[in-house]
């Protein structure tokens, strides 16, 4: 039963981190149309926040068992708002969930 809470806040992390992400990188745009500077440094801290967020729910769940269905998700959701490293793991965790 521990493992599944494990698992639920693994997930919760990284989804978070996602939505963390997809919000700095709004935040960013916001600031570069607008011209606005705070807005412009929020938003990449944000997104710094965001991927080491990502990275560090990666490292607690790197031995689990990825779902093709979620990497293919998060492929697209990284190719929709630009974050190489959603597309990335999204493609690592639907080819290992794939198999050989």
């Amino acid at each position: 039963m521990s493992s599944n809470t494990t698992d639920e806040n693994s997930s919760a992390s990284m989804l978070h981190g996602h939505a963390a992400y997809v919000a700095g990188a709004a935040k960013e745009t916001i600031g570069n149309i607008s011209g606005s500077e705070p807005w412009q440094t929020a938003g990449q801290n944000d997104k710094a926040a965001a991927v080491d967020e990502m990275r560090a729910a990666k490292e607690v769940s790197g031995s689990q068992t990825q779902n093709p269905t979620v990497g293919r998700v998060e492929e697209m959701v990284g190719k929709g708002v630009g974050c190489e490293g959603m597309v990335e793991e999204g493609g690592a965790a639907k080819a290992e969930a794939m198999g050989p």
